[in-house]
């Protein structure tokens, strides 16, 4: 068990033992699902990830691609309540689960999320703060940390809404416009076909496609994160929960748009385009159309020519470049 994994778990040792739920917010290694399952206690599962979602225990409630703050109004958690997890990356999303455990009007509920030290910042305590009374940093291990957040308020959770966009937890970019995305929605072609966003997160690219395209057959959405699912259909689009388009058959789309994640938490995973190069290459028709945007300091060219006949370079600035690739 990774130290940081244990520190949340000792941290809320308490709490553990009295609640009679648990909620397991983002947790990478599984390991404090596993934790809780072992206190007997009902463990609710609100991470946002597809794929550890799916490999959940017998017994865990997921929310999955539900509103958390809809699931947990819906759960009907009584008692003592403890919810342990890493902490987000993002603020929006410490705000989403805190706000969303909050609402859901449970007395007894605490909160804990522990972090490496140089990841934490004051700004998540206030965040915590503002869906319960008492927010406190635990004692230090090596060089993790927890938050505590305890005494919810009485609050509503609301996706934060800017021109034209609602951005649910951590989605990628928020509820603004995001460049790359921008970038490659104005290098796609008049005419689409069967099209896929793939990894839509906010919906930049496909966000008032259907007025700019001529032709166009249907616009589908997707991404494995729950957060980003429930942005894209807030703004109208038809978004799917699952790990690359896995719920598609294959050539089952003309054109695919791809805007992939290159970051891992703070680390940049130039890794992570690999398997959704990938599902791309088996999602799409013979002749098919992959437009993939990327940072241009990445050199994610290689990956694309290993996967398709034809790759060229179709708009290009300091910051970013677009590629189209012919299956």
């Amino acid at each position: 068990m990774r130290t940081l994994d244990s520190l949340i778990l000792g941290t809320a040792a308490d709490t553990l033992a009295q609640a009679s739920t648990v909620l397991v917010c983002d947790d990478p290694t599984g390991d404090l699902e596993r934790a809780a399952l072992e206190t007997g206690a009902r463990v609710l599962l609100l991470d946002s990830d597809y794929n550890r979602c799916q490999a959940a225990a017998d017994g865990v409630e997921v929310a999955g691609d539900t509103r958390l703050d809809e699931f947990l109004g819906g759960a009907g958690v009584d008692g003592p309540c403890v919810a342990v997890g890493e902490m987000p990356k993002s603020l929006g999303r410490v705000d989403y689960l805190a706000a969303s455990i909050a609402a859901a009007g449970i007395a007894e509920a605490t909160v804990v999320f522990g972090g490496n030290n140089k990841h934490l910042s004051r700004s998540m305590n206030e965040t915590l703060a503002a869906s319960f009374t008492d927010v406190a940093a635990s004692r230090g291990r090596g060089k993790f940390r927890c938050l505590v957040a305890s005494g919810p308020r009485e609050v509503a959770f609301e996706p934060r809404r800017a021109d034209g966009f609602v951005a649910f937890g951590g989605v990628f970019s928020g509820a603004k416009e995001d460049r790359g995305g921008a970038m490659l929605r104005q290098a796609l072609p008049s005419e689409l076909g069967r099209f896929l966003d793939l990894g839509c997160g906010n919906g930049s690219v496909s966000r008032g496609l259907e007025g700019a395209v001529s032709i166009t057959v249907s616009i589908t959405a997707t991404d494995s994160d729950a957060d980003a699912v429930l942005s894209a259909r807030a703004i109208g689009l038809d978004a799917t929960w699952d790990d690359a388009g896995s719920r598609f058959d294959d050539a089952s789309f003309d054109t695919v748009a791809l805007n992939p994640p290159f970051h891992d938490r703070a680390a940049v995973d130039a890794t992570q385009v690999q398997h959704l190069l990938d599902a791309a290459a088996r999602l799409l028709s013979p002749g098919g159309q992959l437009f993939m945007v990327h940072n241009s300091h990445l050199r994610y060219r290689g990956e694309v020519e290993r996967r398709f006949s034809a790759v060229e370079q179709v708009a290009r600035d300091t910051t970013f470049t677009v590629l189209r690739a012919v299956r």
